[in-house]
């Protein structure tokens, strides 16, 4: 069985299968991890079993916060549109988990069919029963933001000490969602910072998870610096009383929506902070291999403890006689039964699990059950970490590049930036229908920004910089990813000036946001400049 462990033609051909991170790790699953855990019911003390969706799967981030928080909101700003099926409003709008996934034409799948896709990695969802499949479906729409990433918004936790069932494991389906996810963002309001009982449970439910959680105040427009102030003091403070780690999560600071900032003082601070956000979500998908191999590693080496663990107690078990007895006293003793197996075996005791969980499991786990470990099996496993793990992470760095390549181009890489420029996906899909013809069929008349243009000291060839149209274009207060997207909509000429006309259509589209109208994706055709303004501004 193991003779092609020593053939080394053999072992190339088996090398050369491996030619991507995500197929070495499925096969090497199948066929070394998948049948000890099953065979000594990992699944029933830890995660679920993996599916081929599993590792097929794009890196997910889930939004988690009390009703009227902006999840949904902040969702339908970083896609530039509405996801099929979105409703927003003050009262709890979001009475679902919806994964938000990229696709070639807008379309909402429900629970029941989304789990049985074997393309999609909710398998596993079917688990928590048909109450909870009533209440989620993927919503797929086309969308650059979602070529490398997929989006869990989830419902509103309710506040306060409201106790009201919802027919379903809630706490359990966080867990569920918070294991998968690459990123977790808790999403607080400035005005609303008390932590209720149910998004307690929920951030309890998330432990394990914790370098994945990140913290969102949205809305922090609404306040001004020192107010500000005082809300990020009372939020750490409150905290501090629910996610016990030594490191402090990092806080991203904003107004995440398309609307006119309350208070404008801290745009610089705002601008930073998405910055360091669309960072952290545009290096999800680059990153994406690194994290199925490490996680896959720690699987790996927690199924070798499993096994081991659950044939020493396998074997201390009497034959006929006092099995009841000899197993509770097993499991009061567990804490001395990991460190004799991690002497016996050179196990590093921060591979086991804790020990409070496998107590729990093992007190409704029938010890006869346990199969004999076959020791061929666990050197399968460890020549699998040994040895092609290793190959493995060799392929990791070109992956990457061809990641990075796949994906849209983002604004941090854009030849030309805009004076508005933040760390965000560009592009989208088009826009809803408008029904006022004068923002997109009528362009603007120069003469009435004529004035304004001048006193900016336009240059010898009729054009301001972006640094001088910057002061002001930004006394709309409008966000800096809106006034971005309203730059490349007017810079024609893609020179990083701006020409009489594309000032006059600046100041054109502000005015459409202002009247609470959506932008459109690019630049219509009614809009665009003669021949005569072009050659002109060029």
């Amino acid at each position: 069985m193991l003779k092609w462990l020593g053939v080394n033609k053999k072992k190339q051909k088996e090398d050369e299968i491996f030619d991507s991170v995500r197929s070495g790790l499925q096969s090497m699953y199948k066929q070394r991890l998948l049948p000890l855990e099953r065979d000594f019911k990992a699944n029933q003390f830890y995660a679920p079993l993996l599916t081929d969706g599993d590792f097929a799967s794009k890196p997910m981030v889930m939004l988690l916060g009390q009703y009227s928080t902006g999840k949904t909101t902040f969702i339908k700003h970083f896609l530039e549109r509405e996801y099929p099926g979105l409703r927003i409003g003050p009262e709890p709008t979001t009475d679902r988990f919806i994964a938000v996934m990229d696709g070639a034409h807008d379309q909402v799948i429900p629970g029941n069919a989304a789990v049985v896709d074997p393309t999609k990695a909710f398998s596993q969802l079917s688990n928590f029963g048909n109450n909870f499949l009533a209440r989620f479906e993927v919503s797929v729409m086309p969308s650059p933001a979602l070529k490398g990433i997929t989006l869990i918004d989830t419902p509103g936790v309710l506040s306060g000490n409201k106790q009201t069932s919802r027919g379903y494991d809630f706490e359990g389906v966080i867990k569920w969602f918070g294991d998968q996810s690459d990123l977790i963002l808790l999403i607080f309001d400035a005005h609303k910072l008390d932590i209720s009982d149910e998004f307690r449970r929920c951030i309890q439910a998330l432990r394990g998870n914790d370098t994945k959680i990140r913290i969102l105040l949205n809305k922090a427009d609404m306040v001004n610096t020192q107010q500000l102030m005082r809300v990020y003091g009372a939020l750490m403070w409150s905290l501090g009383k629910v996610i016990p780690t030594p490191e402090v999560a990092r806080v991203y600071i904003g107004s995440f929506w398309d609307q006119p900032l309350q208070n404008d003082e801290n745009r610089k601070l705002f601008e930073a902070e998405a910055n360091d956000l669309y960072t952290d979500i545009q290096l999800l998908p680059r990153n994406a291999a690194v994290r199925k191999l490490n996680d896959f590693i720690k699987r790996a080496r927690l199924a070798k403890t499993h096994c081991y663990l659950l044939s020493y107690l396998r074997k201390q078990m009497p034959s006929v006689f006092g099995k009841q007895q000899k197993q509770k006293q097993l499991i009061q003793n567990l804490d001395g039964v990991y460190r004799a197996l991690a002497q016996e075996h050179s196990l590093p005791l921060g591979d086991f699990p804790p020990i409070q969980l496998v107590q729990d499991k093992l007190a409704q786990f029938d010890f006869s059950k346990l199969p004999k470990l076959d020791h061929k099996r666990i050197e399968l496993l460890d020549e699998m970490l040994s040895h092609q793990i290793p190959n493995l992470m060799k392929l990791i760095p070109a992956e990457e590049r061809q990641t990075e390549e796949a994906l849209p181009e983002s604004v941090m890489h854009a030849a030309e930036p805009s004076p508005f420029q933040i760390l965000k996906q560009q592009g989208g899909p088009a826009a809803p229908g408008y029904e006022l013809d004068r923002w997109l069929r009528t362009p603007p008349n120069t003469g009435e920004f004529e004035a304004d243009f001048v006193a900016l000291g336009p240059d010898h060839q009729g054009r301001i910089t972006g640094a001088q149209a910057k002061d002001d274009l930004t006394r709309s207060k409008l966000p800096s990813t809106v006034l971005h997207k309203i730059w490349n909509l007017a810079d024609v000429t893609r020179d990083g000036y701006l020409d009489i006309y594309e000032y006059a259509l600046c100041r054109h589209f502000i005015a459409m946001k202002l009247s609470g109208h959506e932008l459109p994706a690019e630049l219509p055709d009614e809009l665009h400049p003669n021949k005569g303004q072009q050659a002109i501004s060029v």
